[in-house]
């Protein structure tokens, strides 16, 4: 049996759990597949569900011993490996979250046009799915399984998180607006008002879009894996389901981002805007 909580055994290691819990997962899948052998996991039973074999594993990874040597390289490098990247739940080498865009569709622009591949704290728009919207930074309620309708909600909460994590504020708290707008004019001396708060989120938005952008990253990066692209289905016997059309909601997202659709670089008028013009010359 474990030793201790495999959540604990990540926190003593200094892993990250979700990350390792997906390739853990993806190593699973590939040996299901017939893609990763016994030999390949040096004799190890690789049967899904045992938590005994996950402990295994996860010390196997942090010593890079065994098939740990390859799940330490991340899910991307690990389906690459034995010729299956496609099946490798990431986004620009981040492993997916446990929030799943088929039931929460606005995930969808979220891991796509994260500045950081795959991550749910650029944006927990799963929360405003299921109800908490932020009417007083203009963000409308919409189905969890919308489309396009949702980009320009995305890119308010992208802007407010970016906000909410310069301050180092807990996404948990969910401390309204407001306040955060009236804690920053208290102790900073300002007199701004909430379009002045959102829009150094905004700025801060692009800032690390053009980064990435000078990195070789463009909208051929801005995807979801596949699994997320096919409907998640309940019962072996259904027909239909729900899988979210991520270029067609990327097409309002660049339009209300102020980003080139072709490229999906922040456009110069956008950066201009935002006093970033510095940027223009560099970027363009």
């Amino acid at each position: 049996m474990i030793d201790r909580p495999l959540g604990e055994l990540c926190d003593r290691y200094g892993m990250d759990t979700i990350s390792i819990s997906n390739t853990i997962g993806l190593v699973f899948k590939l040996h299901e597949m017939g893609a990763i052998s016994d030999t390949d996991a040096g004799g190890i039973s690789l049967k899904w569900g045992n938590p005994d074999t996950v402990e295994t594993l996860i010390h196997q990874t942090v010593h890079k011993e065994g098939i740990g040597e390859w799940i330490a390289k991340g899910s991307r490098e690990l389906g690459k490996h034995f010729g299956f990247e496609d099946e490798a739940a990431q986004v620009n080498g981040l492993e997916v979250p446990y929030h799943d865009p088929r039931g929460s569709s606005g995930m969808a622009l979220v891991y796509a046009t994260s500045p950081r591949g795959a991550c749910h704290n650029q944006s927990d728009y799963y929360l405003i799915d299921i109800g908490q919207v932020l009417t007083e930074i203009g963000m409308k309620q919409y189905s969890p399984l919308g489309g396009a309708e949702k980009a320009h909600n995305v890119a308010i909460h992208q802007d407010w998180r970016t906000i909410s994590n310069s301050l180092i504020l807990c996404v948990f708290a969910n401390v309204p607006p407001q306040t955060v707008l009236d804690l920053i004019n208290a102790a900073c001396g300002f007199d701004w008002q909430l379009e002045d708060m959102m829009r150094v989120g905004e700025r801060g938005w692009n800032l690390k879009r053009v980064i990435n952008n000078r990195l070789g990253l463009n909208h051929n990066n801005d995807g979801l894996p596949k699994a997320l692209l096919q409907p998640y289905l309940d019962h072996p016997a259904e027909s239909d389901g729900y899988a979210p059309d991520i270029e067609k909601m990327l097409e309002p997202y660049y339009e209300v981002r102020g980003w080139d659709p072709i490229t999906g670089t922040p456009k110069k008028e956008k950066l201009i805007s935002l006093g970033l013009e510095w940027l223009v010359e560099d970027i363009w």
